[in-house]
């Protein structure tokens, strides 16, 4: 089998960042969703956005997604991700800042695609979303580069609790009581652990130096 390995290099806080992630890679995530087997697939797409998809298996592989909330769930346009209440976690991918921006894509944000969240250029961190059906109007702000998308699980995805909307404060979800806070959204679904499946070879986890 013929392994397309994409290389992209990026300046990252003075360092030279490599991502060499096969295409046809993917995340599979088991969550706390009660629809099917509450598991969800995401093929990634490095040949798009390779540094985005170079920190997304980062986060999965250093445990960032074990007990992550989907803090912000919007009916009928998207979930978000990437604050953990394990404030030790969440402050170890803080300090190690924001990635680069990938090239501006075409990519449509239709069903299911995943991206980051940010607030300006340069600023994707740890924040990723996948949408709720077709979002035309994503896609036009420079951190908004499709890094994969859902292709096992759509129902599960679907099946996410969004009765809480944008209800959760994020500044207390990141402080040091955020797993106190977190209590208090009792019907917030999570992901439980997530692993990355790289095309044609074994499962890798493990802890990601900084």
């Amino acid at each position: 089998m013929l392994l397309l390995v994409v290389q992209n290099s990026c300046i990252c806080r003075g360092a030279t960042v490599i991502s060499t992630i096969p295409a046809g890679s993917r995340i599979v995530c088991d969550t706390s969703v009660s629809v099917g087997d509450g598991k969800i697939t995401i093929e990634l797409w490095p040949q798009s956005a390779p540094v985005g998809v170079q920190r997304f298996v980062d986060l999965v592989k250093d445990g960032f997604f074990d007990g992550l909330p989907m803090f912000r769930a919007v009916p009928g346009f998207l979930i978000q991700f990437g604050i953990n209440p394990d404030h030790d976690m969440q402050s170890k991918w803080e300090a190690a800042g924001n990635i680069a921006d990938d090239s501006k894509s075409s990519i449509p944000f239709t069903d299911g695609i995943v991206s980051y969240a940010g607030y300006g250029k340069g600023s994707r961190g740890t924040h990723l979303f996948m949408t709720l059906g077709n979002q035309p109007g994503l896609g036009k702000s420079p951190w908004e580069v499709p890094v994969g998308k859902v292709v096992g699980g759509l129902d599960v995805m679907h099946g996410i609790y969004t009765g809480y909307g944008d209800k959760v404060n994020q500044g207390r979800l990141r402080g040091k009581k955020g797993k106190d806070y977190l209590s208090e959204f009792d019907k917030l679904d999570s992901f439980k652990k997530c692993i990355f499946e790289p095309a044609g070879g074994a499962v890798e986890t493990g802890a990601v130096e900084l």
